[in-house]
């Protein structure tokens, strides 16, 4: 395999483990699988939109007529399935909507929604937000006050600042494998404008027709917790995700949200620096004095990512490689060999620097 399609499925199975904690290559396997039989299905579907085909624009368009209450307030939304016939459920029945994103989604998506209006014929306008500009929340509020709903897709997650802003200063979500942080800012928003929130989702059925769902709507005000609030809409996002994992086209999100790719995180030490110093001392007596007969342990599950990151898998913690490869790692995950053996194969040099340094961080420990 590749190296960068090794790395490719190192990223993906390390995502999916957010979720499932015990998921394996095969279990990534079978995701990948059904993941290509859905996009080969929608792929179908929009080459018969395209061609004049409107038949799976007609079950939004019921659950728009269905759903009145859609008209006004906040539509949350997600990257999940045909998600961009969300605005064309209300462009159909010519409510102005607007959209609501963060900067980089807008260079992404604004093309698409714009190319796939024109196709379908569509006249009624969308009106852009970007989140964090000079003057949105303004914006924002005109915008509300003439009653027009507002579409935002919740798995953004990011505003001002960017990622490594949410990872920083983001809210701790905890997912069954992983903390992540999520944004707030929506949330407060939704407190401050007191408006009815509805959540709507659109997935591909086994027919490979669009499928409609929504939760029941609610209101919050400014009396409310915005953290609260936040979690919340998180549940019901990742409710989705785990119900269609394959659907879900921002896996992204995961890497990029998580906890401990936080700057104060990177290079959290594996013991209190105070005892830096006992360590050192303990790890160089063995080294001079038993490198024969004490041995070295791997305590976690470790790997060296591209992009210099050594990754503990076992504890969520990623700290710079400092020169480490992956496969200097290869002897200690096959045996438990000793500091002199280990001093054969990488040089002292490497065992005082690296196999001290894994020591420090928890990531291995010295043993008979």
């Amino acid at each position: 395999m590749r190296e960068s399609a090794l790395a490719d499925r190192t990223w993906e199975l390390w995502n999916l483990r957010a979720l499932r904690p015990a998921a394996d290559a095969g279990d990534l396997c079978d995701l990948r699988q059904r993941r290509e039989t859905i996009l080969a299905k929608e792929r179908e579907a929009f080459a018969g939109l395209w061609s004049g085909d409107r038949g799976h624009l007609i079950p939004g368009h019921r659950f728009f007529t269905e759903h009145p209450e859609l008209r006004t307030g906040i539509i949350v939304s997600l990257h999940l399935g045909p998600y961009k016939l969300v605005p064309e459920i209300f462009l159909a029945a010519r409510v102005s909507p607007v959209v609501l994103v963060n900067a980089r989604a807008l260079k992404r998506m604004k093309p698409d929604f714009e190319l796939m209006t024109r196709r379908l014929g569509l006249h009624t306008p969308i009106t852009w937000i970007e989140v964090g500009r000079d003057g949105f929340v303004r914006q924002l509020l005109a915008e509300v006050r003439r009653g027009r709903p507002v579409i935002v897709y919740l798995d953004g997650n990011a505003g001002q600042g960017g990622y490594q802003r949410t990872r920083d200063r983001g809210l701790d979500y905890h997912l069954p494998g992983r903390e992540i942080r999520i944004r707030t800012g929506l949330a407060r928003l939704i407190c401050r404008l007191a408006l009815p929130v509805h959540t709507v989702a659109v997935r591909w059925d086994e027919q490979g027709r669009p499928c409609w769902e929504n939760a029941a709507s609610q209101r919050w005000s400014r009396a409310d917790d915005p953290d609260h609030v936040a979690r919340l809409l998180y549940d019901w996002l990742f409710d989705q995700v785990q119900r269609w994992p394959e659907q879900w086209h921002f896996w992204l999100m995961l890497k990029e949200s998580s906890a401990c790719f936080s700057r104060s995180r990177l290079l959290e030490p594996g013991v209190p620096r105070g005892l830096h110093g006992d360590f050192r001392e303990a790890f160089f007596s063995c080294l001079n004095n038993s490198a024969s007969t004490v041995r070295m342990i791997l305590e976690r599950s470790v790997e060296v990512w591209p992009g210099e990151v050594l990754a503990d898998l076992t504890g969520d913690r990623f700290f710079p490689a400092a020169g480490l490869r992956d496969r200097d790692l290869d002897p200690l995950r096959n045996d438990r060999p000793t500091l002199a053996h280990l001093s054969e194969i990488h040089g002292r040099a490497w065992v005082e620097f690296h196999g001290l340094r894994m020591c420090l961080l928890g990531l291995a420990r010295l043993g008979g």
